[in-house]
């Protein structure tokens, strides 16, 4: 009776680590995200809003390794990826992504590539010596990548045993460790008298999402008390105050195609120890930034 238990429960948990939905929550959780950049997309919901299609020429935000590897397979992120969690630290790449693969066509791929796969675990070189792709099914709809110098680095991508972390409603959102701030020269000129505020920041989020028939970009930060929050709301208004004054004392308008158009248009609140901020940017800012004419 005890071994029948036992192997029943073992049944149990195996059944409920295979059948249970992969969500934003979930997907995240399974990375190695501490110190990391994180990023979640839900392609399935910007598919459908149509924002997807309007982005899907951009190759600013893609890893070059991980366009590689979903354009030789055969793989198509524009109606095949339902959702992408990718976690960024120390030049190393991890990512789950949930939609519909062909899994004996990434075995055979990474196989014509020099690679090599054991116990569903595939291995193959990147784009240099020294960048290792790495890949194995989560869940018959869940691929978990990795691209390191680690060759098998993709085994550091797991279903559980990681505490999850809250995750914004929104289609689209970046978490970024505040150190990333301690660079502004890694930031657009126009933007680094806004991302100035952030040193001080605990966390920080962007976020974007379809609000009407425009986007809506959503800034959260979490501040150490009320009263860095109170400080950061007075710095982020003086700033997107500035830039109003200079625009107007050069008898311009603002522009909702441009980025000064876009930053000028920003709102700030305080919640208690977070800074909400919100841009709303027209249809027109996305094309451009989609096409290129925005660096």
């Amino acid at each position: 009776m005890v071994v029948a238990l036992c192997v029943a429960a073992v049944a149990v948990a195996r059944w409920w680590r295979v059948s249970s939905p992969y969500d934003a929550a979930r997907l995240i959780s399974a990375l190695p995200t501490d110190r990391a950049t994180v990023v979640y997309l839900d392609t399935g919901q910007l598919r459908r809003s149509g924002m997807l299609a309007l982005l899907a020429g951009s190759k600013a935000a893609e890893e070059p390794d991980y366009l590689k590897f979903v354009n030789e397979t055969g793989f198509d992120y524009r109606t095949d990826l339902d959702a992408l969690a990718a976690a960024f630290v120390d030049n190393r790449f991890y990512a789950t992504l949930r939609g519909r693969f062909r899994w004996k066509q990434l075995t055979a791929y990474a196989e014509s590539q020099g690679g090599e796969c054991h116990y569903s675990v595939c291995t193959m070189l990147g784009s240099s010596a020294d960048r290792n792709i790495s890949f194995y099914p989560l869940k018959s709809d869940v691929l978990a990548l990795a691209v390191s110098t680690d060759a098998r680095a993709v085994t550091s991508i797991g279903s559980g045993g990681r505490q999850q972390m809250p995750v914004p409603r929104d289609p689209f959102w970046i978490s970024v460790p505040a150190a990333v701030f301690n660079r502004p020269d890694a930031f657009p000129a126009g933007t680094r008298a806004f991302l100035g505020p952030l040193v001080h920041a605990e966390k920080v989020t962007f976020a974007a999402g379809p609000q009407g028939n425009r986007l809506q970009l959503r800034l959260e930060v979490a501040c150490a008390t009320p009263q860095a929050a109170t400080e950061m709301v007075k710095q982020f208004s003086s700033v997107t105050g500035l830039l109003k004054s200079m625009i107007e004392r050069e008898h311009m308008t603002p522009n909702p195609r441009d980025l000064s158009g876009v930053l000028v248009a920003g709102t700030f609140e305080q919640r208690q120890s977070t800074v909400i901020g919100t841009w709303p940017v027209d249809r027109g800012f996305v094309e451009a930034l989609a096409s290129g004419q925005i660096q």
